[in-house]
């Protein structure tokens, strides 16, 4: 097989690939991270004592390379017949995915300082840390995250709808998906929110790497790649347009 062919299945096969890791590792990291306390100044002692927080920070922190690139390329799949809204879907997640990487940056700072503090016994320091990564210069990659997420979700969604790329039920389940996540969590309580996102978000990015892989490689073909197929078809036609 020759390159020109082979590409366009890599691109396809990473996109897809990175989607399912992406939900993958998100969804193992959580279910990994101990319960926040209803005290802020108890977390600290907590991560410290948990021996799964690192092995979830760690996961969360790669979800987030997967989920900048399964998203652009979910967003990639469907530009040429939405090109407006698949690009700013792409710009955002990949936004949100530098946001994210960022506060989980900080979130690995204060696990090393809380078993800092734990050894030491001065849960002070390791508590002023944690509030120092919730807010001041930390808000705008918070804001990021959350914002770049959200809005880059919905664009890709509505962009699916639009170019009917993907079945209507993977955009649909990708908004419910941003609802559930996002949304419900404001309004109301209970574990059943995050159980619900999980598994909403499993269907969603899986339906979503399916659709990426049945849908040809005519959407991952370069304009060279393209050319240099047809000149491997008709001879006759990469002969003529030799000098």
């Amino acid at each position: 097989m020759s390159t020109s062919r082979a590409l366009p299945s890599v691109r396809r096969v990473l996109v897809a690939g990175s989607l399912v890791a992406a939900i993958a590792t998100a969804v193992v990291g959580i279910l990994l991270q101990p319960e926040f306390p209803d005290d802020p100044g108890e977390y600290v002692e907590l991560l410290a004592g948990s021996a799964s927080a690192a092995a979830g920070l760690q996961l969360f922190l790669w979800s987030q390379v997967f989920w900048a690139i399964g998203l652009v390329g979910l967003a990639h799949s469907a530009s040429h017949r939405s090109p407006v809204l698949a690009t700013l879907g792409a710009v955002f997640s990949g936004l949100g995915a530098f946001g994210h990487a960022a506060y989980g940056g900080a979130s690995l700072v204060t696990l090393g300082m809380a078993r800092y503090a734990l050894e030491s016994g001065d849960l002070d320091a390791a508590q002023a840390a944690f509030a120092t990564t919730q807010g001041g210069d930390f808000i705008p990659y918070l804001l990021a995250g959350l914002a770049g997420t959200v809005l880059g979700v919905v664009l890709v969604a509505v962009a699916l709808l639009r170019s009917a790329v993907a079945p209507r039920w993977v955009a649909i389940a990708l908004l419910v998906w941003t609802v559930v996540e996002f949304v419900l969590p404001n309004v109301l309580s209970g574990a059943w929110i995050t159980y619900a996102s999980l598994v909403i978000g499993v269907i969603a990015f899986t339906g979503g790497a399916v659709s990426v892989l049945r849908g040809g490689s005519a959407a991952w073909t370069t304009v060279l790649e393209a050319d240099a197929d047809e000149r491997n078809e008709n001879p006759a036609v990469g002969a003529a347009a030799a000098p």
